[in-house]
């Protein structure tokens, strides 16, 4: 089973082992509003079933029953938007890219609305800038080991997989820095997060 979410800036991927038959595999697209209502249903652990039909999709978990439309159409070509090889992997501890970002991004202006990643050997430097208040600049020590090079995200899309993963180490997967970072894990997750320009 594939989990493909996407708003067109960020995708978020996950795949998950299932016994299914080959004969009934589809693809169905299924609204935010019922996703965010299963989230909140899903515990820790457990079972949930899922049912399909042409135009409706219904999930039992425990004692509850959620049954949505399903959206009409076709999905984007995610596995497209998906860089292939990457040149450079940054090693990261996600907890203290969090709170790095967390804290940087609070002078990045409405504006601009990014943070800047400048990698050095094994480690990075995150910049925000408000041309109102100031410069917030805060270094890391990371696993690194490709040329210098920069490349600016929105921090709040930068945040979101880190404050929803739980692993302790991240890998940021880069091209250059015009193209799409993509962070993993040792797992089946992925995020493909858009860069933003930034003048220097």
């Amino acid at each position: 089973m594939t989990l493909v979410a996407t708003d067109g800036r960020r995708l978020a991927m996950v795949d998950a082992d299932l016994e299914f038959p080959a004969s009934h595999e589809t693809d169905v697209i299924i609204p935010t509003k019922a996703v965010q209502e299963l989230q909140r249903l899903l515990g820790d652990a457990g079972d949930v079933i899922v049912k399909l039909s042409d135009s409706q999709i219904s999930f039992t978990v425990g004692d509850s029953l959620l049954v949505s439309k399903l959206i009409e159409g076709n999905y984007p070509n995610y596995r497209q938007v998906i860089p292939g090889e990457s040149n450079e992997r940054v090693i990261i501890s996600r907890e203290a890219l969090l709170e790095t970002v967390r804290r940087v991004s609070l002078l990045s202006s409405d504006k601009s609305n990014s943070v800047k990643l400048v990698f050095s050997e094994n480690h990075i430097e995150v910049t925000a800038n408000s041309p109102d208040v100031g410069e917030a600049q805060e270094s890391m020590d990371v696993v690194y080991q490709g040329p210098q090079m920069q490349i600016a995200f929105n921090p709040e899309f930068l945040q979101a997989p880190l404050r929803a993963l739980e692993s302790n180490d991240v890998y940021l997967d880069l091209i250059d820095e015009m193209s799409p970072g993509v962070l993993r894990i040792d797992g089946s997750f992925l995020y493909v997060l858009m860069p933003m320009r930034v003048t220097n």
